[in-house]
């Protein structure tokens, strides 16, 4: 049994597929730098400490965190500025870089998922209350990243699949020595039209 991807024309039932992409992109672009911002900050008001004060041997592990954070919005900010580029371009090359990435993403926040519930099947005695209640924020955070995440991946197929459905058939003929050029485009509305073009050579 074979199942089909669903395809979108509109993001969030609303706005037109590729300006809603392209908000979405805007969006997590500056989050992602405002975070990146904000612990490129920390890093250096830790290291200072690290620097100032004698025997400070325990801000180490906080360091390395940092540096992990940092690597990661380092990363996601630069694939999320190629998705910019290649919505505004119309690259399907561009936003197919992106996909893979956001798919590679995706599996690691199921894995993620998978670990952080392991603790309510196997040692659900030696937790309290509360951190069962703290636990359960963190699962249900990752739980709701992933169902945002599979919706954008699917809005971005989407649109790759509609960048992709406009394309050109050439045929030549031979007796008249001239090029046809059919184009096949659908517009935002669904329609699709044909445009047939013939050109000639001397």
């Amino acid at each position: 049994m074979r199942a089909e991807l669903p395809e979108f024309k509109r993001c969030c039932c609303c706005f037109p597929l590729r300006y809603g992409l392209m908000t979405w992109g805007y969006l997590k672009l500056i989050s992602s730098c405002l975070l990146l911002i904000t612990f490129t900050y920390a890093l250096y008001f830790t290291i200072c400490r690290v620097l100032t004060v004698p025997g400070a041997i325990y801000y180490y592990e906080e360091i390395t965190i940092y540096c992990i954070f940092i690597a990661i919005l380092t990363l996601d900010a630069t694939f999320t500025t190629v998705f910019v580029v290649g919505g505004h371009q119309k690259s399907p090359k561009l936003l197919r870089v992106y996909y893979i990435y956001g798919m590679v993403v995706l599996v690691l926040l199921l894995i993620m998922l998978s670990i952080m519930t392991l603790p309510f099947f196997f040692f659900e005695d030696s937790y309290t209350s509360f951190r069962i209640r703290v636990h359960m924020i963190d699962v249900c955070s990752i739980f709701l990243e992933i169902m945002l995440q599979t919706y954008f991946l699917l809005l971005v197929r989407s649109e790759m699949v509609k960048l992709n459905s406009n394309c050109e058939f050439r045929f030549v003929n031979n007796a008249a020595q001239a090029e046809c050029v059919m184009t096949y485009q659908e517009n935002r509305n669904g329609k699709v039209t044909a445009e047939l073009k013939k050109e000639n050579y001397v």
